[in-house]
């Protein structure tokens, strides 16, 4: 469990990264343009890690189905987003990332609420 969180930091704070970056790049300057894209790559490969270690916890019980969809369809969404990006579809691109803030944001929220399964099974104190 303690890998997902370190994994979900990662792509939360990857995601908020984005958001800066955009942000200095709509006020006009142009340089974060580029780090903007190559975090938007570094991002995606988070996402699929997420995927893979949150289906291993699935399968041993320590997750949910709902977090392997959910980590499935933020990394079709970021996807999505770097074709739109490319693409230069801000209509599509600025309200997708703000999506996908808001799921990364859940998602990790919930990993850390919920609390952590005892390590020998059977044996909670």
């Amino acid at each position: 469990m303690a890998i997902l969180r370190v994994v979900l930091v990662c792509h939360l704070l990857g995601a908020f990264t984005q958001s800066v970056f955009a942000g200095q790049f709509l006020s006009g300057s142009d340089s974060p343009v580029k780090f903007h894209e190559l975090t938007g790559w570094i991002i995606l490969a988070i996402s699929a890690v997420q995927i893979l270690t949150a289906a291993l916890l699935m399968w041993s019980r320590a997750t949910s189905l709902w977090l392997v969809f959910g980590s499935v369809f933020v990394f079709l969404g970021e996807g999505l987003q770097i074709g739109t990006g490319y693409g230069r579809f801000l209509n599509v691109h600025v309200p997708l990332g703000v999506l996908i803030v808001a799921a990364v944001s859940w998602q990790t929220l919930s990993v850390f609420l919920k609390p952590a399964p005892p390590l020998v099974p059977g044996n909670e104190i």
